[in-house]
């Protein structure tokens, strides 16, 4: 029986070669993207490579959280249930920029809405089989701190302390969400794709990325580890990790403190208005 894998922002880099590779392995795929022409040509190229590939598109924009609502509304409407979802979908802008919301643009679209959304996908999980959720984060995390007085703006605007930031939170969800799902049977886990040469970097100066880039991986050899992670037997029950070259990873001591993960979790409810789970 072949899982339906949901993935957020799947119409390029990783997410692109993720969603590719999960259809090759026989797997439905739903691509829920901010932009639709360009989900629409990843659909176009997945499907010329693979024509008996069942692939979607619902338009999702993790920069505005009504729009979030609206999207996870949609997909209770047209699906009975999801297997996986992929918390995939990032921004590294290099200028300071704001969600629709008021939020730090890395904040909100990196950890924000991806938590709002999976609290709302998370009946269509209930459903699936085996459900697992996976959450792109990044040893950039070793450099993030949580801060809360940075989350509506900061000054300085630090890129690196934002991405950080926002991968640190990535992964302290993930744990809390490990713990408070296990019961149910609903898996959740955290990975470090490798450096990869993306659209994320889009807004990375030439001379920079020109000492980047080499240091960089290919997206297709780092949408690997998440297609293992969504579909692999091995990874059944496996819940509260981190993984990074397809192994467990050392993850920083933040994101290995507990009450840390509490309180962000607590604290990022209270932002959303909905209730802790």
């Amino acid at each position: 029986m072949s899982k339906r894998v949901l993935i957020t922002g799947g119409n390029s880099g990783i997410g692109f070669c993720t969603a590719e590779q999960l259809v090759a392995r026989g797997a439905e795929v739903i691509l829920a993207c901010r932009d639709q022409t360009k989900g629409q040509a990843a659909i176009a190229k997945i499907k010329n490579a693979h024509p008996q590939a069942k692939i979607r598109l619902f338009p999702l924009d993790l920069a505005d959280l009504e729009q979030v609502r609206d999207c996870a509304a949609q997909l209770y409407q047209e699906l009975g249930h999801i297997d996986v979802l992929i918390n995939n979908a990032g921004v590294v802008p290099t200028r300071q920029e704001f969600t629709k919301d008021g939020y730090e643009m890395q904040f909100g679209v990196n950890y924000l809405a991806p938590v709002l959304f999976t609290h709302l996908m998370l009946p269509l999980l209930k459903k699936g089989t085996a459900p697992r959720i996976l959450h792109v984060a990044s040893v950039a995390h070793w450099l993030g701190r949580i801060n809360k007085k940075t989350w509506k703006g900061r000054k300085p605007y630090l890129i690196m302390d934002a991405y950080g930031q926002s991968k640190l939170a990535n992964i302290l969800f993930s744990n809390v969400l490990a713990d408070r799902l296990k019961e149910i049977g609903i898996t959740s886990n955290a990975l470090h794709p490798g450096g990869v040469d993306t659209p994320i970097f889009r807004h990375v100066p030439n001379a920079i990325m020109a000492l980047i880039r080499p240091t960089l991986t290919t997206p297709e050899k780092a949408a690997s580890l998440p297609v293992s992670l969504a579909l692999d037997k091995q990874y059944v029950g496996i819940t509260g990790e981190y993984f990074a070259n397809h192994k467990t990873a050392l993850r920083s001591p933040r994101a290995r403190n507990s009450s840390l993960a509490d309180e962000l979790y607590y604290d990022t409810m209270a932002e959303l208005g909905i209730p802790a789970l």
